[in-house]
């Protein structure tokens, strides 16, 4: 598998897991406990999304 296609689907598979953790019901902390249960969503989007900025950094310094 070239780099290049290695690295778009890190960024496409980082983007389908944290697509999938807020869909799914199931949950680390239940999303019927106030405020708590959201931070569990919101930390792994945002860990799913520097992931897939740090992916595209190297796909892109990769690239040059």
């Amino acid at each position: 598998m070239e780099k290049k296609t290695k690295y778009k689907l890190g960024i496409g598979v980082s983007i389908a897991v944290a697509v999938a953790y807020l869909v799914l019901p199931v949950d680390v902390i239940p999303d019927a406990i106030p405020m708590a249960g959201f931070v569990d969503d919101v930390a792994v989007v945002l860990a799913s999304a520097a992931n897939a900025i740090r992916v595209a950094h190297k796909l892109k310094k990769g690239t040059k």
